[in-house]
């Protein structure tokens, strides 16, 4: 009988329509079968997870590699560039206004910065609402479990429970009764 079936499922994929399931046998069959193309799949996500685990595992050997690596490299580069700034700083002594020293693989160079900004958000808040309150962003949001126990559906509306009212921007759809096959 399976290998019938099997033959009826082959033919199925030229022919969608030519398998029909008419009876408890054949119920039983689909079900085998998808307990089986599940299990499957679960073989299938294990092997790649296995892969994927050994991939990462090698992309955090070079990871590591690469900052060891680049690590020694920054340090070397801020050794020499602290060096370079003791002499650019020398050199801005003799020459209160040099904002530039250029030299034949680049340039040494002094260069005035904004002021940083740093906020306690907390104070900040508090002290602009209570002076600039223009300032404070409110944001509005809907809550909308708090919502739903507050209306009833009437006639594919959402209706005020306590006026009536008819709810704006709510498009209430009903849904057909879904189908499930549970395989154990």
């Amino acid at each position: 009988m399976e290998a019938q079936n099997l033959k009826v499922v082959e033919d199925n994929k030229s022919d969608k329509s030519g398998f029909v399931v008419d009876g408890d046998s054949k119920a039983s069959w689909c079900m085998r079968k998808i307990k089986h193309m599940k299990e499957k799949k679960r073989e299938n996500k294990d092997l790649a997870d296995e892969q994927i685990a050994e991939i990462r595992k090698e992309i955090a050997e070079v990871e590591s590699w690469l900052e060891s690596e680049n690590g020694k490299l920054d340090d070397n580069i801020s050794f020499m560039e602290n060096k370079l700034e003791h002499y650019a700083r020398q050199l801005k002594e003799d020459d209160p206004e040099l904002k530039t020293h250029k030299l034949p693989f680049g340039s040494l160079m002094f260069r005035a910065q904004r002021p940083k900004w740093e906020y306690d958000d907390d104070k900040l808040l508090e002290f602009s609402e209570i002076n600039l309150s223009e300032v404070v962003k409110v944001e509005k949001k809907v809550d909308k479990r708090e919502l739903k126990k507050r209306l009833n559906v009437v006639d594919d509306r959402a209706i005020v429970k306590e006026t009536g009212q008819i709810v704006d921007g709510i498009n209430i759809v009903n849904r057909p009764e879904e189908f499930k096959v549970d395989i154990y």
